[in-house]
């Protein structure tokens, strides 16, 4: 009896507890299912629940220090539920709701990461914009787009604005509510000149400007300064940059922190250009036409790129324009030019082909050192397909020629021929590749002197590559970001032979490489104030150099080769402290290896015959230590510089005294290696916006070399070492139709190797020679002013045609300044009869349009 009546009295209290919870469930859910109708006004997050708690009659639960600094938009609600109200208030807060009993818990919560993707393009002809900056000012988190204009930020989820900027390019805002991964195609509008000037504040969001590793030039840029004779030149725009030397006037050649001119990867469109220059460097051979944008690494040189040591100089080709159709062209007194792109398929596909011709023969120019019939052409090609949004096919290619004509129809042709291949494949929102199919071909020609047509010959040159390169980017977060990849190049070197004859006792050998590498790179941030870029790059290098007079027992000819294989580790590091929004401090490491060498003679300041080889059994491969230390700081509209360097460099080759390149197989023997130190300081103030910007640039530098068997193996300063350096560049902008522009430069003169003496040696004037380098030319210094003058007028309907007069003077106060020297017999007493100078006080008058 007793077990029963506590029996039925535990069934009984069961029951009540689970009627009571059964219950309390049904309320607690109803709590979140409540509708309600409320207008809240922008407030903070805590008296915006105060005031929802009051409506609704829920008591809400929270730890106010984390809600504090939290405010929230106005927002009504008619008839929601109260899950959907606090859905709506605590998005992009980090801030969840969850109901425990009678309470409904507000406290943070795992935020969900979504990731914005796409591309920056240039509103006018859909160009991709490579280095735009895509920010969200909320989150003092930023992103640049890369060198194909795609960009990839992941994010919390919520609401939030997005700022798009590039220079030269209005300002884009852009708000977008965040709740899953988002593909955002971004285009930025070119900023008219009679707009008023924008003032924009310098926040302390990432990436800033100043923690660029490289520089970036799009065409704008490179048309702001005088050129010779209107010639809008790459090359020569680089060589107006602090710390990028030029030893002589009217020569192409790059010497970037001590380093020689073959020590400087430069890239069309991915494709190695081993000769940039046409009339022997007083042009290059980049349009500026068909060209995108400009890259130049010279502090930390990133892991994908490798094979040189002192600098990377990336040349973008234009894709043309995908909108709309667009001729444009132009007359200087060196070339004409034109060039047409358009549409394939409205913003799917497009091309731009452009071609540009000396005019040289055409004016007669009488030239001091080219004759009238020394003549170039090059032309630029491109076209591109989107298959869909996450693929793209990409195809260029590039064909240049140089032909020089003596008086005695003596001929040197020159050339370089590049194609380019790519796919672009968006896998996901975070992880972007690049495949690239790349071909390039350089060979030079060259008639050998003879006293009769009968014993004329010619001598050939040239470099042939095949590349395939895969690289991947992975976007982990705005603030991490990986890149890595793959390359490989198969090398064919005719470093010298004779052309149409059988003359193999006179022909340098022949080679074969293989260059490879694999690489892994990352930019990472470290808190708010340091930056790490790092990276490794493992280079292999296999080379077959055909041995010379194999013969077999018969006396026929056999091809047998000697085999070298080299392998190295070539890390960078860059460590940047931002020690303000405007202030940068930074130390960057690169060790770097490069295979191929360029033989060419100290003496020659002008030659288009370039010989490369490779690395060999006998010829180890160049080696690169590079420590740099900068600051930069830019305030608003202006930015101050300044860096020094070390570099380290060993396995330099050098000929020794005056030795023959020409019908001379042994010149490998006569390659003296050893090593090269520089050093320098670079100076830089700028002012960057406005009507009145220009540049004054300080660099003090040298270059030494000691090298075995050469200046009797003493330390001799560098045919390219040039201590000091100023330039000055200035543009005014008077209105939307005038502009002035000017460029000043002096240097120290370079150094050359001039005999003491000759002594007769059966019926010859034989030089002596006391030691390398041991004079220096007069110092360097030149004044160019242009002048532009802008006008458009109406062709009917949309169309317009935009035109551009400039007029400019080269060398203002016609200096004299020194090109290059050569021996004669004339010459005993006066070693300044020797030299030869270059271009005086010389004025030009260009015309451009486009339609």
């Amino acid at each position: 009896m007793f077990y029963q009546t506590i029996k039925q009295a535990f069934f009984t209290l069961l029951f009540f507890c689970l009627f009571c919870s059964a219950k309390s469930f049904a309320q607690q859910g109803n709590l979140l299912e409540n509708k309600i109708t409320i207008q809240l006004p922008a407030d903070s997050l805590i008296r915006t629940l105060l005031r929802l708690e009051q409506k609704s009659g829920s008591n809400f639960a929270f730890d106010p220090d984390q809600l504090r600094t939290i405010r929230v938009p106005g927002s009504r609600f008619v008839e929601a539920p109260l899950s959907r109200v606090l859905d709506r208030i605590l998005f992009g807060t980090g801030l969840g709701f969850k109901q425990i009993g009678n309470d409904i818990v507000i406290a943070p919560e795992k935020a969900q990461a979504w990731t914005i993707h796409g591309h920056v393009r240039d509103r006018s002809n859909g160009e991709e914009l490579i280095g735009a900056t895509v920010q969200v000012p909320a989150l003092e988190a930023g992103i640049n787009t890369n060198q194909y204009g795609f960009y990839s930020i992941s994010i919390p989820e919520g609401t939030y604005l997005l700022l798009i900027s590039h220079p030269g390019y209005q300002n884009v805002r852009k708000m977008i509510r965040l709740d899953r991964n988002r593909q955002e195609e971004i285009e930025l509008a070119l900023k008219e000149r009679n707009l008023e000037e924008v003032v924009i504040k310098r926040s302390d969001v990432s990436p800033n400007p100043i923690l660029r590793n490289e520089q970036n030039f799009g065409p704008r840029q490179l048309s702001h300064v005088p050129y010779y004779a209107g010639e809008t030149d790459v090359m020569k725009r680089l060589q107006m940059e602090n710390g990028i030397k030029n030893i002589t006037e009217g020569s192409s050649a790059l010497f970037v922190r001590g380093g020689n001119s073959d020590q400087n990867l430069i890239l069309l469109d991915e494709a190695i250009v081993y000769n940039p220059s046409h009339l022997y460097g007083l042009v290059s051979v980049f349009n500026a036409d068909a060209v995108n944008n400009l890259q130049v690494y010279r502090d930390y040189m990133p892991a994908n790129f490798g094979g040189r040591l002192s600098s990377v100089i990336v040349n973008r080709m234009a894709e043309g324009n995908s909108k709309e159709f667009h001729v444009n062209g132009g007359i200087n007194l060196m070339s004409a030019r034109i060039a047409a792109e358009g549409p394939i398929v409205k913003d799917k596909s497009s091309f731009i082909v452009a071609y540009r011709r000396s005019l040289l023969d055409v004016f007669q120019s009488q030239f001091k050192l080219f004759n009238p019939n020394s003549v170039y052409y090059d032309i630029n090609a491109k076209a591109n397909y989107k298959i869909n949004k996450d693929n793209s096919i990409f195809y260029s290619a590039y064909i240049g020629k140089d032909h020089l004509l003596s008086e005695n129809s003596y001929t040197n042709d020159w050339g370089n021929l590049t194609s380019t291949l790519r796919w672009n494949h968006i896998f996901n929102s975070r992880v972007f590749l690049n495949v690239s199919a790349i071909y390039s071909n350089y060979s030079n020609l060259l008639d050998l002197n003879a006293d009769t047509l009968s014993q004329k010959s010619q001598w050939s040159t040239g470099v042939r590559d095949l590349t395939l390169k895969a690289d991947y980017t992975y976007f982990r977060s705005p603030t991490n970001q990986i890149k890595f990849g793959i390359s490989g190049i198969y090398h064919q070197f005719s470093p010298g032979e004779m052309f149409r004859q059988e003359a193999f006792e006179f022909n340098i050998s022949r080679d074969r490489s293989i260059e490879t590498a694999i690489y892994y790179a990352q930019q990472i941030s470290l808190g708010r104030r340091f930056e790490l870029n790092y990276g490794l790059r493992m280079g292999f290098f296999r080379n077959s150099e055909e041995k010379r007079n194999v013969f077999d027992d018969k006396g026929n000819r056999l091809k047998k080769y000697e085999h070298t294989f080299f392998a190295n580790p070539e890390p960078r590091l860059n460590i940047s402290y931002l020690a303000a929004a405007n202030q940068r401090i930074y130390a960057t490491y690169n060790l770097n290896y490069q295979y191929l060498q360029l033989i060419q003679n100290s003496t020659l300041a002008f030659s288009s015959l370039e010989p490369w080889i490779p690395a060999s059994a006998k010829i180890k491969p160049q080696r690169s230590s590079h420590v740099a230390l900068g600051y930069r700081y830019a305030p608003l509209n202006y930015l101050f510089s300044a860096s020094v360097y070390y570099k380290r460099l060993s396995n330099q080759l050098d000929l020794t005294g005056h030795a023959q390149i020409i019908r001379n197989p042994e010149v490998r023997t006569q390659l003296k290696a050893g090593s090269s130190d520089a050093y320098g300081l670079e100076l830089e103030m700028s002012k960057t916006a406005g009507k009145f910007s220009g540049a004054l640039a300080y660099s003090y530098s040298r270059a030494y070399r000691k090298i075995a068997g050469i200046n009797f193996g003493e330390r001799f300063v560098a045919n390219y070492d040039i201590p000091h350096e100023l330039k000055l560049t200035a543009r005014y902008e008077l209105n939307n139709r005038f502009s002035f522009q000017s460029f000043f430069t002096y240097t120290t003169g370079r150094p050359l190797t001039l005999p003491v003496g000759y002594y007769q040696h059966d019926g010859l004037n034989v030089p002596i020679f006391e030691g390398r380098n041991t004079d220096r030319f007069p110092d360097f210094s030149r004044l160019d002013i242009s002048a532009q003058y802008r006008l458009q007028s109406r062709l009917g309907g949309k169309r317009a045609l935009s035109h551009t007069i400039s007029i400019g003077v080269y060398n203002l106060y016609n200096r004299k300044n020194p090109l290059y020297y050569h021996l004669n017999s004339s010459s005993f007493e006066s070693k300044r009869s020797t030299i030869e100078y270059g271009f005086g006080f010389y004025p030009w008058l260009a015309y451009s349009f486009k339609i």
